[in-house]
């Protein structure tokens, strides 16, 4: 039985669901092969770094907001552990940040070049310094997995990596964030605003309490951004996507799109064009001859249309902790037991 040490960059909402998820389902994991032993979490006020951690307190002081020992420099006395190889697997929570990479960056590049498998949920570093990362995971033959940065427990990078290798995809389109899509339910179906929705969704965990980066396009636009880097290996500016989100979505016009039995979705579409990725996100009506037109609540759809295997479509992957806890675990089992 082998057994891995995992490092968490981050410990907020995502990585506090993703060790309680792994601690229910721990033995059954076990069939795989291995186990994992967390050694060590750091966010930007806290790092803890300890062979014998108890995670299972670790994860109840968190949530209680106990702080077990302030860090002056945490991010950097993380880079000190990777350097020194003191993980097996690095996993990075951390929030995206908005205009670049992200504090992570660096610590991802030592982590590829130590070997250290690295499992990111988090976007910025793959949207601004994506390249770069994928060139780093090559030359070391070092695993990079990042399915958790375009569309949670969704099937997208997966997919394009494994099932639709060859197929040559032409474009895709696709409803990316959970929480614009229960918003535009909501404004449809029950007659919210906006913000009413958004608050709704805030109370009901879906939404973070700014849930402008959902709402505005933006996160669509990151996992847009990622897909194409994947599908082409090359990578597109967030400034040179046009991108227009929902906040300003006048409620007359939604009522008038839902009296005519049609929806109004979030969408993302990238078209390759000379092996480029070209991006687009802003609100799209669907009729019902639509495959996107049954994507509700916080679900999620993409539709790929490729040259030699036809059209596909998934649908499903609702926006969740423990779904994105999963997301990641699968990440990890995919790693571990090649």
């Amino acid at each position: 039985m082998k057994e891995f040490r995992v490092g968490l960059l981050g410990f907020g909402n995502v990585m506090q669901a993703f060790v309680s998820h792994y601690l229910s389902i721990s033995e059954r994991i076990k069939s795989f092969g291995f186990s994992l032993r967390f050694v060590a979490y750091c966010d930007t006020t806290q790092y803890v770094y300890d062979q014998n951690l108890d995670i299972q307190s670790a994860l109840e002081m968190k949530k209680s907001n106990t702080v077990r020992r302030k860090a002056k420099t945490p991010l950097e006395q993380f880079t000190s552990l990777v350097q020194e190889r003191g993980v097996d697997i690095l996993i990075d929570g951390l929030p995206s940040a908005k205009t670049d990479a992200g504090p992570s960056y660096p610590l991802l590049c030592e982590a590829l070049k130590k070997k250290i498998t690295v499992i990111s949920v988090n976007k910025a570093p793959l949207v601004f310094k994506g390249g770069e990362l994928f060139s780093l995971a090559r030359q070391y033959k070092t695993d990079l997995r990042i399915s958790g940065t375009t569309a949670g427990c969704l099937p997208t990078s997966g997919l394009v990596m494994n099932e639709l290798v060859g197929s040559q995809i032409l474009s895709v389109r696709g409803i990316l964030n959970g929480t614009s899509n229960y918003v535009l339910d909501r404004m449809m179906f029950d007659r919210l605003s906006c913000e009413e929705a958004a608050q709704k969704a805030v109370e009901l965990g879906i939404a973070e309490p700014d849930y402008r980066f959902d709402l505005d396009g933006t996160d669509t636009c990151f996992k847009m951004i990622i897909l194409g880097l994947v599908i082409t290996g090359k990578a597109v500016r967030p400034q040179d996507v046009a991108c227009q989100g929902i906040l300003d979505l006048d409620p007359r016009y939604v009522q008038r799109i839902v009296s005519q039995e049609k929806v109004i979705r979030l969408l993302g579409t990238l078209t390759v064009t000379n092996n480029a990725p070209e991006i687009s996100v802003g609100p799209q009506v669907l009729d019902r001859s639509d495959q996107l037109f049954a994507v509700c609540g916080t679900g999620k759809g993409l539709t790929f249309q490729t040259l030699y295997m036809g059209d596909l479509t998934v649908i499903g992957g609702s926006s969740g902790r423990t779904n994105i806890a999963a997301t990641i675990m699968k990440d990890i089992i995919n790693a571990c037991t090649v």
